[in-house]
């Protein structure tokens, strides 16, 4: 009799039966849950995860606030050349500024703090002759360029170097409005990004924009931004993405990318337009309140590493200035 009891909601031998199509979304929240109850209890970072992704599923699928966003970009006015201040802006202050008339090597480091190549992705490598100014622009440029680099016992022959800055010895900053006038790479497997990232531990991360290439390199123009959050060592961590395309010129004029991160939320702008906000529910935000320094970059993305043609690079990542403002009241 059990098995003709699981079609609909019935009251079929005096038991009440739903059936799983019905079910499916309250299965899913409770395995949402179900980590954090039974492994979170030694670890302070995951007390609320459950709630949390929760959560997160709702932002990722369900979110309304963001709809819409293309449209609203491609019909509102932009503001390529100056920074706007699309918000409540009174006690914001300028704490950092670079218009590249030169390259200060006391405020950019080249290459990552950790090293000048990663070994799990061999296939790029952070040089110093894919990062200069010209004419008042930071150019961060890809080019093929073999070099070896060793780790451990091997040594690897690299085939890219491309350009990477950030500012982990001379700033860090929690919390504030960040922005750069940039105009980006274009062509295969172009992977572009200005983004945030923890001084002490990573997560979290924001990422400002990233442009993919892929393998045809038409995709430049869609804008990702990224939340990371979570514990690796606790295996929580995690991430929250949304997309927007923006108009077809982004790798042959300028335009100006920004965030504003704030306590329990990061907003994200583009020429002064609002895209995509982020509110950060509990869990999130605790990831969110330290320090984190700029970082930005030209890399190859290796997933379509034979999609490149040597002969056409160096691409170039051109960027005018960068500013940063932090509320002080």
């Amino acid at each position: 009799m059990a098995s003709y009891c699981v079609a609909l909601v019935q009251v079929n031998c005096g038991v009440i039966f739903v059936s799983y199509s019905l079910m499916r979304p309250f299965i899913w929240i409770l395995l949402l849950f179900l980590p954090a109850m039974l492994y979170g209890q030694n670890d302070t970072t995951k007390r609320g995860q459950g709630r949390g992704k929760a959560g997160m599923f709702f932002k990722r699928y369900f979110d309304l606030r963001n709809t819409g966003s293309e449209r609203k970009y491609r019909n509102s006015e932009k503001n390529t050349d100056r920074l706007a201040f699309p918000f409540d802006s009174e006690y914001y202050h300028l704490v950092f500024e670079d218009n590249f008339d030169s390259l200060n090597t006391n405020v950019w480091g080249i290459g990552q703090p950790w090293g000048r190549f990663h070994a799990h992705y061999p296939h790029q490598y952070y040089g110093d002759s894919v990062v200069f100014v010209k004419e008042g622009k930071l150019h961060l440029q890809n080019r093929y360029a073999p070099a070896a680099y060793s780790y451990g016992d091997s040594t690897y022959t690299i085939p890219y170097a491309t350009g990477l800055v950030n500012t982990y010895h001379s700033g860090n900053f929690t919390y504030g409005y960040f922005a750069i006038r940039s105009k980006n790479p274009t062509g295969p497997a172009t992977w572009p990004a200005f983004w945030l990232t923890g001084r002490y531990n990573w997560p979290p991360e924001i990422d400002i924009f990233e442009m993919y290439g892929k393998c045809s390199g038409d995709n430049v123009h869609v804008q990702t931004m990224t939340l990371h959050f979570g514990k690796i060592e606790s295996n929580s961590k995690t991430s929250l993405t949304k997309k927007v395309e923006l108009t077809a010129d982004t790798d042959t004029a300028f335009h100006i990318y920004s965030c504003l991160w704030e306590p329990g939320k990061v907003s994200f702008y583009t020429d002064g337009v609002l895209l995509k906000e982020m509110k950060l529910n509990q869990w999130m935000e605790q990831f969110y309140m330290e320090p984190m320094y700029v970082v930005l970059n030209n890399a190859i993305d290796h997933n379509y590493l034979d999609c490149i043609k040597n002969e056409q690079l160096p691409n170039d990542f051109v960027v005018d200035w960068i500013r940063i403002y932090q509320k002080m009241e």
